[in-house]
């Protein structure tokens, strides 16, 4: 599935070419044509897809550092 970015006319595959901000369901190879060149931005189909999620690890614990001054 991917969303029109910009505006043309015509047809692919048989498919009106999308609008600006219209989802349509092409083929694998007319999807990569099209997205290479500009013209569609990709969508995600399900909503594990649309979620990012961001893998941390904990930092490093460091050592004791110097003494506190004393006052």
């Amino acid at each position: 599935m991917v969303r029109g970015v910009r505006a043309n006319s015509g047809l692919i595959n048989g498919v009106p070419f999308p609008k600006v901000g219209e989802l349509v369901e092409l083929d694998a190879a007319a999807a990569s044509a099209l997205l290479a060149d500009g013209w569609v931005e990709p969508v995600a189909e399900t909503a594990g897809e649309t979620q990012e999620t961001r893998v941390t690890t904990a930092p490093e614990k460091r050592g004791p550092g110097r003494p506190r001054k004393a006052a």
